[in-house]
């Protein structure tokens, strides 16, 4: 038999070598590309298009709110910051909304439904701006006064509120809801084909280090040396890539996630909550400018707020002292802990919301007096939010009024506070996001050299080890 003479065990050994080497390196090589394409999809495609459509929904709430204060301001233009500002900033909303669809547009692209949806936002944004522009005309022309809006622009008005709350913002939420669920999706499937690739890469180099052992074993009885220098140093070198490729496919996956759940995740959570906490100021000059609906538009504040910010409240009162508990509690959060009550069910539910307990979690230890900030700001924000109400039910329309224009159009007022609060903590989570994808996108950049450039040396030395023992038997 030919493969019982040394030579063919010789030349046996160094293909089997060779063979097992290249496999590592291209099973290396798939799971680094694949890794490289999640943290691709998540940093510039998926991750922009879902920051892309929760911009646009707060951008909507913006346009509304501010198209509700200047009806509200009437000839007075000197309210608040005045009426001028509020048009300027319907203007920026406006302005963002129309590039966040862009974006958003040219982000879905390729993808017949969501394309869709945004070509249906947008059409509608347009018949939106042609109500809101006709009932801010015809409370003009009637010269209506602070808090007396004209009829017929109220009516204008609560047509193209419609609008926005039943067509325009569900839509642009269930975009968001869309684009994150694609980030979902291809973070699930990119975790999975890493946790493959760690089993291929992990499972190759141990078949790679075991036949250049085996290699070395069989050299050292043959030949009765002890060490073939070339190939201990190819086994080495081989073992070094293995370990170096599986830390990184882990490391990259742990920065992966780390983008996705701190940094995106809330981000786009904290970002709705002031795209809601945008529509309940909105929902107060609505409450002022339409005393047929106050009711109604006070139940909608509340119902906007507990998403904000959860607590069991059955009336606004209540939730007013609720939520000075959360703040004065922070960082502890009550309701957590609370054991079920008899009946089985949880006495108290917890902080729940956008600001409750998950924005408190994703932050690291060290940076969760950010959020203290907003909780604080939040529940200033909801004791002008009573002053007003107050105000209002005591019969001075003049004073809710004012109230309402401290509330949002004074740069020192209860909503700029709060925003602003809230636009460092989203900040901070926009930092972890690049950072994590920065960081995988690091770790991962080295191998494109370096695992090339590790399988050729190894193949060298692989090729010094065998070729004296080879030539031996010319």
């Amino acid at each position: 038999m030919r493969l019982r003479t040394t030579p063919a065990r010789l030349w046996l050994l160094t293909v089997a070598s060779v063979l097992v080497v290249a496999g590592l390196s291209v099973s290396a090589g798939s799971a680094l590309e694949q890794a490289r394409n999640g943290v691709e999809v998540l940093g510039e495609d998926a991750g922009p298009q879902a920051m892309a459509t929760t911009e646009l929904y707060l951008a909507l709430a913006g346009m509304d709110a501010h198209v509700a204060d200047v009806l509200l301001m009437g000839t007075d233009h000197g309210l608040g910051s005045g009426r001028e500002s509020a048009e300027e900033q319907y203007e920026a909303s406006r302005t963002r909304a129309n590039e966040a669809l862009l974006q958003a547009a040219s982000l879905t692209e390729g993808d017949s439904i969501e394309e869709r949806n945004v070509q249906a936002v947008l059409d509608g944004l347009g018949e939106y701006e042609r109500v809101a522009g006709e009932a801010l005309l015809l409370n003009d022309e009637a010269e209506a006064p602070p808090g007396e809006v004209d009829g017929a622009a109220l009516e204008r008005y609560r047509e193209g509120s419609r609008l926005m709350h039943t067509d325009l913002m569900p839509k642009a939420f269930n975009l968001g809801l869309g684009s994150s669920a694609i980030v979902r999706a291809n973070h699930e499937e990119g975790q999975d084909a890493l946790v493959l690739g760690l089993l291929r890469v992990g499972g190759t180099g141990v078949l790679a280090i075991g036949v250049l052992a085996g290699f070395q074993i069989y050299l050292s009885r043959r030949f009765r040396r002890r060490l073939n220098v070339p190939l201990l140093a190819a086994t080495a070198l081989t073992t070094a890539l293995t370990a170096g490729v599986v830390l990184t496919l882990d490391a990259a996956g742990g920065a992966q996630s780390r983008a996705k759940e701190e940094g995106l995740d809330a981000a786009m959570a904290l970002a709705r909550a002031e795209a809601v906490a945008t529509d309940m100021q909105a929902d107060q000059s609505r409450y002022l400018l339409d005393p047929e609906l106050a009711d109604n538009h006070q139940q909608v504040y509340l119902e906007r707020a507990q998403a904000v910010l959860f607590r069991p409240a059955g009336n606004l009162e209540e939730y007013y002292g609720q939520i000075r508990e959360v703040a004065d509690a922070y960082p502890d959060l009550p309701g957590e802990g609370v054991q079920p009550g008899e009946d089985g069910q949880d006495t108290d539910p917890g902080t729940l919301g956008y600001l409750g307990e998950d924005a408190r979690d994703s932050l690291l230890p060290t940076e969760r007096g950010a959020l203290g900030e907003v909780l604080s700001a939040y529940d200033t924000l909801q004791d002008e939010d009573r002053r007003m109400r107050e105000l209002s039910e005591d019969g001075d329309r003049s004073g809710a009024i004012d109230a309402r224009m401290d509330i949002a159009h004074h740069q020192e007022g209860a909503f700029t506070d709060y925003t602003d609060a809230l636009d460092r903590l989203i900040e901070l989570h926009g930092e972890q996001f690049a950072s994590g994808i920065d960081s995988g996108e690091r770790s991962l950049s080295v191998w494109a050299w370096l695992l090339p450039t590790g399988t050729l040396l190894v193949l060298a030395l692989l090729a010094a080890g065998a070729r004296p023992r080879l030539a031996e038997y010319r």
